[in-house]
């Protein structure tokens, strides 16, 4: 495994930082999930089975901690945290979604366990980051995609603006961190000393929502609230939700090689040889309303499987937006066995997804049960007092 024989110690809540320690799990390592005595409070977020509240059958626990063993630790207790420090001095990496300045007054920050272990990867998750105006407030996922501008271009327009939905921004925090630690693991192959790493949920939608600034830059498409259509803020047409014969697929037939493409595969309608359908930065810019009524009009007798097909053989980006349901289903999904069946005590087998990433020659280690809550406690104090 790629990270076999290597220690995690997780002392983070809800998804960022279990995401990430999730990931690291998937591919090998030994991730101790530090639980305060309430537990993760992920634990309390559905769905449940038979919809009936249970800390131990938590779906979003359940897909952010499998394979992971459950360490009760209270930070707040001086013989606990003394317990908790003796851990990370035998750690590969410590990784922790907790405030910066509660973990410094606890003896638990940067500096004070990387003087015990050298050799220790840090990685701290936050909302603003530990540096600059914002690292002692305290925030979530709707605060960072506010002042990343990712919120403000959310909705449709003329009303209020959304957030991302369903933790997103909490995910993708995870999941750049899990990148910097294997940068940061794999740089301590070379010079043997561990480094702290700094993730700010707002750093990274700050980045990915920059693509906009290119675009006004290029071509003079300002960033807006544009409703389902990304067309009048994010480039060229198309890019947005159409519907079909039986739902809706996504289109982002930017370049011209893709919308010409796209064009032939649905008959090369007499309208796409006007000057006026050529220009696609004029079309998102100018007129995309317009445009939007005569590919709606092309869609509009396909399935989207019929859609999908179509675009695999001509080669331009089109795809079907899927239910869970369809997503379970999948054929692709199922030919990358990207989803598991797992036994999960009291509730029987499920279905969840494996890495969204594969490698050509490391195999994922099979998908384990979440631990309950305190559930490794006793063993691993038990190692603390007979290391050996």
């Amino acid at each position: 495994m790629t990270l076999s024989g290597l220690t995690v110690l997780e002392a983070g809540e809800f998804v960022a930082a279990p995401y990430c320690g999730r990931l690291l799990a998937d591919l090998g390592a030994r991730v101790i999930k530090l639980e305060p005595p309430g537990g993760d409070i992920s634990r309390r977020y559905g769905p449940f089975p038979g919809g009936a509240p249970d800390p131990e059958k938590s779906g979003l626990f359940t897909f952010l901690n499998t394979g992971k063993e459950s360490v009760v630790a209270d930070f707040a207790d001086p013989a606990s945290r003394e317990q908790v420090q003796a851990l990370a001095a035998r750690a590969d990496v410590w990784l922790t979604g907790h405030p910066r300045r509660g973990l410094a007054e606890q003896g638990l920050d940067w500096d004070a366990l990387s003087r015990a272990n050298s050799r220790l990867v840090y990685c701290a998750l936050s909302t603003f980051g530990w540096s600059g105006p914002y690292r002692d407030r305290q925030g979530g996922g709707l605060h960072a995609s506010a002042l990343a501008g990712v919120t403000w271009a959310i909705g449709q327009p003329g009303r209020p603006p959304l957030q991302l939905p369903l933790a997103q921004a909490d995910f993708q925090g995870g999941v750049n961190a899990a990148c910097a630690i294997l940068v940061a693991l794999y740089s301590r192959r070379r010079n043997g000393a561990g480094q702290f790493i700094d993730v700010a949920l707002a750093e990274v939608l700050a980045n990915y929502a920059g693509i906009g600034s290119t675009l006004y830059l290029y071509h003079g498409l300002q960033w807006r609230r544009d409703g389902q259509r990304a067309s009048g803020s994010m480039g060229p047409y198309p890019l947005g939700i159409f519907p079909c014969k039986d739902g809706l697929v996504v289109l982002i037939a930017r370049t011209p090689r893709d919308w010409d493409r796209f064009l032939k595969a649905m008959g090369s309608p007499a309208w796409a040889a006007n000057p006026r359908y050529r220009d696609q930065v004029a079309m998102g810019r100018d007129y995309p309303d317009e445009v939007d009524a005569l590919v709606r009009e092309l869609l509009k007798d396909y399935n989207r499987e019929e859609l999908f097909r179509m675009a695999r053989e001509q080669g331009f980006p089109l795809a079907p937006l899927r239910t869970i349901r369809d997503s379970l289903e999948d054929t692709q999904f199922a030919h990358r066995g990207f989803f598991e069946t797992v036994e999960l005590p009291g509730i029987g087998p499920v279905k969840l997804p494996r890495l969204p990433f594969q490698f050509s020659s490391v195999k994922p280690r099979p998908l384990a049960a979440p631990p309950r809550l305190g559930q490794h406690t006793a063993a691993a104090l038990r190692r603390l007092s007979n290391p050996g």
